[in-house]
């Protein structure tokens, strides 16, 4: 199937999915609005926005499309019940065409209960246009409505401030690069101070979009703005938060997430059609020889899924001799698979891959169905789901170190990075075993690889879920901490190793207390029993640019340990390099 009648195909069937992203107010600390965006079908090559407007720009379909997207991005919304404005991306190319149908986007709200004054027609400046009287006129027919006008990406097009001095938008909204690093660009925040000022004196809500990092916020904060969207507060979801903590307690939340969170099952999502459990077999069964692309039909009951009629397991009941006869008139509950998988929305996909894989013994089906708060929001399709996983594998087996399976340099650095970035404050610990290289010149390396994985065992039991272990190498390890119980963590896993160490030992060293090894000059020296060696450290956002900052600090903390022969802890008590410490030593 090429372009065009794949994009006719997905219109038709309407096989979009709308996600929404909130417009967060700190006036009133919650959700002002939320945005729809839309996506197509996630195994489609128009999935991405830009690719799917852009071939409905190129086949002169770009109305058709997007009259479907009000349309279920409105069902939606009403649906998950969210609060606040609907915040609806129009084309002006679509505002311009003579052909583009007038008072659809009325007869949906009409049909979904929802008011005009609810939604914001948000001009999107992707496509130049020729017409700004034409465009001027189709916005005062929108605002004559009902409708609420906001002005996207003002700076990114040229016809911004001129459209804004015409129309006077209700909103408008700043572009992401004039935010993007705004607290170092002394230009870019006089532009902002000037967009704020014209948009006090039309009486325009100003809204800055593309917020990424607390730095920017705080700038921004600064300069007095008080509606924001972006990453920083939430990223595009399909089931998106009703309502946002303050900045504080928003900030506070930013310390238990950990870097890689798990994937969930709404990652999948894909919209389908749905039949109600009362529908005849037979009218299926047409359906599916009219839409040779469709595997799997969900049925409900409601808003409750029971089942999946299935592509083969119908037509294989219809090849049958009087097949036909015997179930053309049954109603679809009695034909459909009555077991698919049905999953959460908030399921992580490793959970999702253990029901994929246990539920069904005989054969796997192509797709199963994904719910959220056990009503009926779409279907995700299992090769989707193994290419996620692969790709996690993959990821996961690049970064982490062979022998203990932790995560390695690349995600340690990120990990330190974003707290960082997030000021957020933590406890950077370098473990670090006393003795190593003698113990292997006597064990060897098989029995040294041993002692490694038991440090890596005693680490991951001690820590807690909000602490990141890794593994650097050889016998170097690091323990992020932002349990507030740090110290009395360092000390239980430095018992436990001094415990279970005594094991790795011939009885004959264990009474000794060591052994004795030539030293690197050649030197027959007497060794100690191993040790563990902690440097601890507490970085300063403020002294710390990077997790290179943060090593220097800690690797300087690791030697001051290391020169206690027995496991100890030493705390390093400034929060940065290159500055005097004050520092202290806690032998265990």
């Amino acid at each position: 199937m090429n372009v065009e009648s794949h994009l006719k195909c997905i219109i038709k069937d309407e096989q979009l999915s709308a996600l929404f992203q909130p417009i967060y107010s700190t006036t009133f600390e919650k959700a002002y609005g939320f945005e729809a965006l839309i996506r197509g079908p996630s195994d489609s090559p128009l999935h991405s926005p830009n690719a799917l407007f852009d071939a409905a720009l190129q086949y002169g379909l770009l109305s058709e499309l997007e009259l479907v997207c009000r349309k279920i991005s409105i069902a939606r919304f009403v649906e998950l019940d969210l609060q606040g404005k609907l915040f609806l991306n129009v084309s002006p190319m679509v505002l311009l065409q003579s052909d583009h149908s007038q008072g659809v986007t009325i007869s949906y709200l009409n049909e979904y209960n929802l008011s005009p004054d609810k939604v914001v027609i948000e001009l999107s400046e992707k496509y130049p246009i020729d017409s700004p009287e034409l465009l001027k006129n189709a916005l005062i027919y929108y605002r004559n409505l009902g409708f609420s006008i906001a002005v996207d990406d003002l700076g990114a097009g040229y016809a911004g401030l001129k459209l804004w001095s015409e129309v006077t938008p209700d909103f408008v909204k700043i572009d992401r690069y004039f935010i993007n690093q705004c607290h170092h660009d002394p230009v870019k925040r006089e532009f902002i101070k000037s967009i704020l000022n014209l948009g006090k004196n039309i009486n325009a809500n100003v809204i800055a979009e593309g917020i990424e990092t607390h730095d920017e916020f705080d700038c921004l904060n600064e300069l007095g703005l008080s509606l924001y969207q972006g990453y920083l507060f939430a990223r595009p979801e399909p089931f998106p938060q009703q309502t946002l903590p303050s900045i504080l307690e928003f900030k506070q939340r930013l310390v238990n997430v950990p870097v890689d969170i798990e994937p969930l099952a709404s990652s999948l999502l894909q919209p389908a059609n749905t039949i109600n459990h009362d529908e005849l077999t037979k009218d299926v069964v047409d359906y599916l020889h009219k839409h040779p692309h469709v595997h799997s039909i969900p049925v409900i009951r409601g808003r409750a899924p029971i089942g999946m009629a299935l592509r083969g397991l119908l037509l294989e009941l219809f090849s049958t001799p009087y097949g036909r006869a015997l179930n053309e008139q049954k109603v679809i509950s009695e034909t459909m698979a009555k077991n698919p998988v049905i999953v959460e929305a908030n399921t992580p996909l490793s959970e999702v891959a253990r029901m994929v894989t246990s539920e069904h013994d005989e054969k796997i089906q192509w797709h199963f169905i994904i719910t959220d708060r056990s009503n009926y929001v779409g279907i995700a399709s299992v090769r989707d789901l193994l290419r996620q996983l692969t790709q996690q594998q993959i990821q996961h087996a690049r970064y982490s170190n062979p022998l203990t399976m932790l995560p390695g340099n690349v995600p340690i650095y990120r990990h330190v990075d974003e707290l960082l970035a997030a000021k957020v404050s933590f406890r950077f610990a370098y473990f670090d075993l006393n003795n190593f290289k003698p113990y292997n010149d006597i064990y060897g390396y098989a029995k040294g690889d041993q002692v490694i994985q038991l440090v890596s065992t005693i680490l991951q039991h001690y820590c807690a879920k909000t602490d990141f272990v890794g593994h650097i190498g050889g016998d170097d390890f690091v323990v992020v901490f932002q349990d507030e119980q740090w110290r009395e963590r360092c000390e239980a896993i430095l018992r436990e190793f001094d415990e279970k160490i005594l094991e790795f030992y011939e009885p004959g060293h264990i009474n000794a207390g060591g052994i004795e090894t030539k030293s690197r000059t050649g030197q027959s020296q007497f060794f100690p029993l191993l040790g563990l060696a902690v440097g601890v450290v507490e970085p300063a956002s403020t002294r710390c640019a990077s997790h290179h900052d943060v090593a220097e600090v800690a690797s300087a903390a690791k030697k001051q340990a290391k020169l206690t022969v027995k496991s100890s802890i030493f705390v390093c008590k400034r929060g940065g390099p290159n500055l005097d410490a004050t520092i202290s030593a806690i032998a265990v």
